[in-house]
């Protein structure tokens, strides 16, 4: 007996493969037909051996193969054309069915359907033999021909998709089905309004009235409208920042956010506009921006600004002042009236300057937010000095033992002369400790231009005098005093720098009568000596080169960039006002950090404070 091996991929239990074997042992008579497959087939056994227990676990326990079948292809939907009507107009469908090949192409009144949103459409059937004026109260007319399917006076629930279907009249299968088509109803929106903090704006009132730096949020909301209407701002003209726009609480509303109001945005005008496809030309709703700001100070000088004013000349300052509401401007001089009149239209004309106008000017003005006022700016007259000699002699015209001044003006010349009773003497300069410095050679001394510095007491000496002479050797001193304006001599006109670095910048300045006030000024701050900040020290003054001289240090703990510009030192008293400056160029180190060097600044700071306080108090104790 031949057996024929077919393996058969499957789970067999235990019951099943006893039945099996059952089938095969009386499936393997004479009759010689195919022999069903057994066990051992699966196995790969010979069918000579015994089945075991274990074949029968590993029959039962064995894993099919997996079986992929191939899922439908997915048909593509057709494309819906979307039609745009107006409310209440009249809607033409055309029925475009594409027809099986075992189908007819005639359409019959009881075999074509119109379906909206998936749901049959009972319509009117129009024929040939249809009367005038029938169908009347059916808003749907379908053509018996053609399949047309006329919707009268369209509503916003005519909307949705809409298609046609060609039925078997019998069986009602559909034989075909024609191309969908969505209807999108237009209703335009009735009104527009804009509205804020929910407050619905006036639309005759066009003015909102806004505090500058206050954030502003505005909302535009449309009255009706389908589909809704597209919603956009304008900012006209436009700033930086613009508007924020975002949308509404629902899907006819939209709202614009201006994070910060700024002066810039008074009179701008805030524009919403509504488009829609029913309508010719956009909807619009404007409002115009009142900001209202604190006042702003400009001030200007005929002649302009660095041309010297000298006693004499007209000169007129003018302020203007930038508010909303608007404020008069008002100066001051030295925190008092002004020694002129002030025009309505903020002007202050001198028409001949003299020396005792020179001052602090600034302008002040009463708003209603609160009192403001500009920075001060000094007006400086200039004015020429004559030398003025005067000299003490002793009643016989010769010096005398109560000494010898001469007072001459700065700028100014002085001839100092030796008595007639001493010949072959020479000029010296009495110093620190009485050391002399020989200043001439001769009896006569001529000083030309004379500066502060040259102040101060010289003495005629001579090298060999009688001894009848030696009673006048203290009377031979003369003491020079120089009077005038201050002045200011930087020690260096420019300075370079390198980012870290340590710099001190060194003035000295000089005046008789002595200065009143003396400040630094630089980009942002002004500085009297004995002020420290955590970036500069201003010194306190000390003794100068000679009796009417001081000196006068500012000095930056640690440069950086951006202490690069021009440091100014002012000294006034009553003869005037002096400046001078002093110009720092900064480069930078490569291995400077900005970051260490705040670091530094507060530690050095705080050392340079404690160091200023405890010298105050050794002062003030009389310890040193």
């Amino acid at each position: 007996m031949e057996y024929r091996h077919i393996k058969c991929h499957c789970i067999v239990s235990a019951t099943s493969l006893s039945h099996s074997l059952r089938h095969h042992q009386h499936g393997s008579g004479a009759s010689g037909g195919l022999s069903r497959p057994t066990p051992r087939d699966d196995l790969d056994l010979p069918s000579e051996s015994p089945l075991t227990s274990d074949d029968l676990y590993r029959l039962s326990t064995a894993v099919p193969p997996t079986t992929v079948t191939p899922s439908p292809e997915v048909p593509t939907p057709p494309r819906i054309i979307e039609l745009p009507v107006r409310q209440h107009r009249e809607v033409h469908l055309n029925c475009e069915l594409v027809a099986a090949s075992n189908a007819s192409s005639k359409l019959r009144a009881s075999s074509l359907v119109w379906f909206h949103d998936g749901r049959p459409v009972d319509a009117f059937i129009v024929d040939k033999n249809t009367r005038s004026g029938s169908g009347l109260g059916h808003r749907y007319m379908r053509d018996f021909l053609t399949g047309q399917l006329r919707i009268a006076n369209a509503r916003l629930e005519d909307e949705g998709v809409w298609h046609c279907e060609n039925r078997d009249p019998i069986t009602g299968i559909v034989i075909s089905t024609g191309k969908p088509t969505r209807i999108i109803v237009l209703e335009p929106p009735r009104s527009l309004y804009l509205a804020v903090d929910g407050r619905r704006l006036d639309p005759g009132n066009l003015f909102l009235p806004v505090k500058e730096g206050a954030e502003l949020a505005v909302s535009c909301v449309v009255e009706g409208g389908h589909p809704p209407a597209n919603l956009a701002w304008l900012l006209i003209p436009h700033h930086t920042p613009g508007l924020n726009t975002s949308g509404g609480s629902h899907a006819h509303s939209s709202e614009a956010h201006l994070a910060t109001v700024l002066r810039a945005h008074h009179n701008s005008t805030v524009t919403c506009l509504a488009r829609h496809q029913a309508l010719t030309h956009p909807l619009n709703q404007s409002l115009k921006l009142h900001v209202q700001y604190s006042p702003s100070f400009a001030i200007s000088r005929v002649p302009g600004f660095g041309f010297p004013l000298r006693e004499g000349i007209p000169v007129s300052l003018k302020c203007d002042v930038d508010s909303n509401p608007p404020a008069s401007p008002v100066w001051v001089k030295d925190d008092g009236a002004p020694p002129v009149a002030q025009s309505g239209d903020g002007f202050l004309n001198f028409s001949a300057i003299r020396r005792e106008h020179s001052g602090w000017y600034k302008c002040t003005s009463r708003h209603l937010l609160g009192e403001y006022s500009s920075i001060g700016y000094f007006l400086n007259v200039r004015y020429e000095e004559g030398p003025e000699v005067t000299q003490d002699p002793g009643p016989d015209g010769d010096p005398t033992s109560d000494g010898h001044q001469v007072e001459v003006a700065l700028g100014g010349a002085v001839q100092l002369q030796c008595p007639a009773a001493t010949p072959g003497g020479c000029w010296s300069r009495v110093g620190t400790g009485g050391r002399l410095q020989p200043v001439g050679s001769g009896p006569e001394l001529t000083l030309d231009r004379v500066l502060y510095q040259e102040a101060g007491e010289y003495r005629c000496v001579v090298g060999q005098t009688p001894p009848e002479l030696d009673q006048w050797r203290t009377g031979l001193d003369v003491q020079l005093i120089v009077t005038g304006r201050p002045a200011v001599y930087p020690a260096n006109k420019t300075l370079t720098a390198v980012t870290g670095q340590r710099l001190s910048l060194t003035v000295e300045f000089c005046a008789n009568p002595p200065a009143s006030r003396a400040v630094w000024l630089t980009d942002s701050r002004v500085l009297r000596p004995g002020d420290v900040t955590d970036t500069i020290i201003a010194h306190n003054i000390t003794a100068g080169s000679s009796e009417y001289c001081h000196q006068a240090v500012l000095t930056l703990m640690m440069v950086t960039e951006s202490d690069q510009g021009e440091y100014v030192f002012l000294v006034r008293s009553p003869r005037g006002l002096a400046e001078g400056t002093v110009t720092l160029n900064v480069t930078r180190a490569s291995s400077f950090s900005v970051a260490a060097a705040r670091a530094h600044h507060v530690t050095a700071a705080a050392a340079a404070t404690v160091l200023y306080v405890l010298s105050a108090w050794l002062v003030a104790t009389n310890l040193i």
